[in-house]
């Protein structure tokens, strides 16, 4: 186990002392946004009456849609269908979800706007509603009439229905490469069917949004105004995962330049994935702020998340697996549907990442991968942990699972039959991407070691024979390779020696409880020569740095810690010339260390870094721009062990192990961390976690009493391992390591919990294992 090791970030949000946005001082004037949001999942709006509230006490404005005059949101404009499927930011003629926003109240206090909008009077002719991607694509009930279709993709694209083959040569015992419309499975010994489902889940910060926008004038000479541009006409604070890409939003809807926008982060409780863009409504607060040229503040309510975030997953597999009588795989055939939601946000884009990953850590000779995405009358798809990645994962795992049992092979054994080896990477999958390097085999021994699967496996077998139902044992793995630090997207990494003798970096991308600012101190300090206690992290602020990414995808460690390590390497260079004029030396000859430089050889002829920084009046500093980093691709094995209840479904983990290689470590303690907590979220969502919907659309999952999530009780003790290789894909070697357990974790104990009750006839139970679903599962078998 790693050392711990607090963060310097990780004390004030520990001790309570840390501002999140609802924490801010307000600026005088302040008003408070409440939204009226949609109750029917689907209907024509007929009528929005706003005089009540405009008269209730404290009440300064109500305005639905025609009063804010915004164009509809297109976060990406590829996925709306031209524009067709675009989103209002306050419903216009049509809702088509439960709490989609129709109008908002600005009032004096939160009570008062909160009260003034129970008095909006709103009329909608209910619409059948329709919240299955697959049947919204055959049904006639259309969410957007003009458009004609429910489909925001095609089952079948252009290039001849994604049929695939690796271009790397196939040994003697693999299928050869199938022709396009040929059946992959074609020739196989044994072929295995599921449907695969992943729930919709929404990533559940412990913050819920928030937001304070404040025209500029308000701020001048405060220091909330520091550092803004001269001509900003909008300051923005926000919860997020990112603070760049938000004014391009704002300028589009708004209709003022990038530059007249500022907008920070402060301390931001938890991302996951659900906020890297901007919540719609952070733009209807920011045109009342414009309108009414006051500030105003909207803080999401818990329930208001629950049926307004953005929800992950809720894709569906249709998976055909072919094996030889050995176990070796043949082909797969998959046909994918992912649900949209009822705007097509980032679902469509999802589906690629699925398509990528739909090989996994496998020789897989031959593969047909269909997708498509349908609107539905649910809140849109966004990211969470891992996005795309977790849920064909989990299709390909369950697969090679039944698969195994079918030919009456160990699913471990099946595995290393398909694993790639160490000597075979970098592997060209043929799905887009080359797996850089590795040892799959080894994360599996080391799985298979820490969870101690001789002992349970012989456990497992001696419960069995004695034939009882309470205490049923089982084993599961789940073998992922995941894509992290993907797009061409650089990062702004900014060195600068200040006058005090202290380095300032200032970043693009910011860390929200990830331990980032010690990294970046750790990275600086070890290029560098300073103290790691004398380096400052400015981040999560648009009007310092030019261009950043959001901080997502597994990819700022890569992609940032790169650029950073590059500017630290060329400021030291900078410092050292400096110093070798101070100090009458080569800088060649200079050696930096946290007391200051000196002559190697000579410490007794030192200069502090403050004279250096004296020595140079306009400034010591690197900036670092371009992307230098390449895509990496993480891996590993985790193995869970349940016990299961066949008469009551209760399903007890009691063991679990996590083998990850992500990569050269900066930090083991924080690794270790993340490997925590991704499995965390992906037990999480094996066992309990599900949005849910009745055939109205109503949300039947709104408060933490519904929608369960685990206490530390419910989870055992998680062994971890980490393998470390190097990756040759940028500068630090190292990998994603955030979102790896929500991808590996889930499948571990969905065949875990299978393998238990597989005796009793059982072949698939999807997710989340709840002891309904698998006490039903047992009762149908038999």
């Amino acid at each position: 186990m790693a050392t711990a090791r607090l963060a310097s970030e990780d004390l004030p949000m520990l001790r309570g002392s840390a501002a999140f946005t609802a924490d801010l001082p307000l600026p005088d004037g302040c008003l408070h946004a409440a939204f009226v949001r949609s109750t029917v999942a689907h209907g024509d709006l007929r009528s929005v009456d706003l005089r009540e509230a405009e008269q209730a006490p404290g009440v300064v404005a109500v305005f639905e849609a025609a009063g804010l005059g915004l164009a509809p949101l297109e976060y990406y404009r590829a996925t709306t269908l031209g524009g067709q499927m675009a989103r209002p930011l306050l419903a216009t003629e049509r809702v088509r979800f439960v709490g989609e926003p129709i109008a908002v109240v600005l009032a004096d206090s939160p009570v008062h706007a909160l009260d003034a909008a129970e008095l909006v009077a709103v009329e909608i002719d209910e619409l059948p509603a329709v919240i299955d991607a697959e049947q919204a694509a055959a049904d006639d009930v259309l969410l957007f009439p003009a458009a004609g279709t429910n489909v925001v993709r095609p089952l079948d694209p252009p290039d001849g229905g994604g049929f695939l083959s690796p271009p790397t040569e196939l040994d003697d015992a693999a299928a050869p490469p199938a022709e396009p419309g040929e059946d992959p499975c074609d020739g196989a010994q044994c072929v295995v069917e599921l449907v695969c489902e992943n729930d919709r889940l929404t990533s559940l910060p412990i913050e819920p949004c928030a937001i304070v926008a404040t025209p500029f004038e308000l701020l001048r000479g405060t220091p909330l105004a520091q550092g803004a541009s001269p001509d900003c006409e909008l300051d923005i604070w926000s919860t997020g995962q990112g603070v760049h890409r938000a004014p391009y939003l704002y300028r589009r809807l708004l209709g003022i330049p990038v530059t007249a926008v500022r907008v920070r982060e402060p301390q931001v409780g938890g991302g996951f994935g659900g906020r890297g863009d901007p919540m719609p409504e952070f733009f209807v607060v920011a045109r009342a702020a414009q309108l009414l040229e006051r500030p105003v503040r909207w803080v999401q309510s818990r329930q208001e998340q629950f049926v307004s975030m953005p929800y992950g997953r809720g894709q569906r597999h249709r998976i055909r697996m072919g094996f030889d009588p050995d176990g070796r795989i043949v082909g797969i055939d998959v046909v994918m549907w992912c649900d949209a939601g009822a705007y097509p946000h980032m679902a469509p884009m999802l589906t690629a990442a699925s398509y990528r990953q739909s090989t996994g850590l496998y020789r897989v000779p031959r593969l047909r991968y269909r997708i498509s995405s349908a609107v539905t009358n649910a809140p849109p798809t966004g990211a969470y942990r891992g996005a795309g990645q977790p849920e064909v994962n989990a299709a390909l795992e369950r697969a090679i699972d039944a698969g195994a049992r079918r030919l009456g092979l160990d699913p471990a054994d099946v595995r290393r039959r398909n694993l790639l080896r160490a000597d075979e990477l970098p592997f060209d999958t043929g799905t887009g991407i080359v797996l850089d390097s590795g040892d799959p085999h080894r994360a599996l021994d080391a799985a298979q070691e820490l969870i101690d699967a001789e002992r349970w496996q012989a456990l497992a077998v001696e419960r069995r024979a004695a034939g009882g139902r309470s205490a049923l044992i089982g084993i599961g793995y789940g073998c992922y390779s995941q894509s992290a630090g993907s797009g061409d997207d650089p990062d702004y990494a900014s060195l600068e020696l200040g006058t005090d003798g202290s380095v300032l970096v200032t970043c693009g991308s910011h860390g929200h409880g990830q331990g980032h600012h010690s990294l970046w101190a750790q990275i600086t300090s070890a290029r560098v020569g300073i103290a790691e206690g004398a380096v400052r992290v400015n981040d999560a602020d648009s009007a310092t740095s030019s261009y950043g990414g959001v901080t997502g995808g597994s990819r700022t460690a890569s992609v940032l810690g790169s650029q950073i390590a590059e500017a630290a390497t060329e400021l030291r260079a900078r410092i050292c010339e400096v110093a070798g004029e101070l100090l009458e030396a080569s800088p060649d000859d200079i050696s930096l260390t946290p007391d200051g430089a000196h002559v190697a050889g000579v410490p007794s002829r030192l200069t502090s870094w403050a004279d250096i920084a004296a020595a140079a009046p306009q400034g010591i500093s690197a900036t670092v721009t371009e992307r230098s980093a390449g895509v990496t691709h993480p891996y590993g094995t985790h193995a869970a062990v349940v016990e299961v209840d066949a008469e009551t479904g209760r399903v007890e983990l009691l063991a679990f192990a996590a083998v990850d290689d992500c990569g050269r470590m900066l930090s083991e303690a924080s690794v270790e961390g993340q490997q925590h907590g991704g499995a965390v979220a992906g037990i999480s969502q094996a066992l309990m976690e599900a949005g849910q919907w009745d055939a109205d659309g109503t949300p039947r999952t709104t408060t933490l009493v519904d929608y369960l999530i685990p206490a530390a009780a419910d989870v055992p003790s998680i062994e971890t391992a980490r393998l470390g290789t190097p990756t040759d894909r940028n500068e630090l070697g190292t990998r994603g390591i955030g979102e790896n357990g929500a991808i590996a974790a889930p499948p571990a104990v969905q065949n875990a919990v299978i393998d238990a009750v597989a005796h009793l006839g059982v072949t698939h139970i999807d997710i989340p294992l709840t002891p309904q679903r698998v006490w039903e599962a047992i009762r149908a078998a038999q």
